[in-house]
């Protein structure tokens, strides 16, 4: 019993990791800033790019991405989510359909009037790896 423990806290870890580092790549992948037109600039912020994040947006992000973690249905699943005072953004890959539409769920349980954006992808091909 105490080995199932370790490797659930340990699978968790890996997860909570994997979804940070996939939350954070957006921000690897803009270009600095130059001298550019204002043509070539997006027209919305990506995610995470607030001046100054909102701390409540944060911790609901933390609550959904524990709740996510705790699902059955997201086993092998790589979701990030991003929260702003209009909207929960949900982005990654799962395995199956019945997982992305229990993200959606359980974003839309905490979404306290904001727009659930679910572009999480499915990918039945995903493999879980060696384990632990």
């Amino acid at each position: 019993m105490k080995h199932v423990s370790i490797k659930l806290a340990l699978l968790s870890i890996v997860m909570f990791a994997a979804v940070y580092a996939l939350a954070q790549q957006p921000q690897s992948q803009n270009p600095p800033a130059s001298d550019q037109s204002q043509a070539q600039q997006p027209a919305e912020a990506p995610p995470h790019a607030d001046a100054e994040p909102n701390p409540d947006d944060r911790a609901l992000e933390q609550t959904i991405q524990d709740d996510l973690g705790k699902d059955a249905h997201m086993a092998y699943s790589s979701v990030a989510v991003h929260v702003t005072d209009t909207q929960i953004m949900l982005t990654g890959t799962v395995h199956t359909s019945t997982a992305k539409d229990q993200a959606a769920k359980i974003a839309g349980e905490h979404a306290g009037g904001r727009k659930i954006e679910n572009h999480i992808k499915v990918n039945p091909n995903t493999h879980p790896g060696s384990g632990l």
